[in-house]
């Protein structure tokens, strides 16, 4: 009776831990979270290496005429 009793005692307080909906939730979060640094990483790329392919660009056009 008492393995009983604690085994009931511990599935109700584990359970009330980390449910499946709050582990969804956190996961969108992350992924939301993920998704826009990602985003913001390619921009910052995306303009650094257009600013270097123009630079090198005009230094290749001085260094020819």
């Amino acid at each position: 009776m008492k393995k009983y009793s604690l085994l009931v005692l511990c599935s109700l307080f584990f359970s009330s831990c980390a449910t499946w909906t709050g582990i969804k939730q956190d996961s969108s979060t992350a992924w939301e979270v993920i998704k826009d640094l990602s985003s913001e990483s390619w921009e910052v790329t995306k303009d650094t290496s257009s600013d270097i392919y123009n630079g090198t660009k005009e230094n290749v056009d001085d260094l020819i005429k």
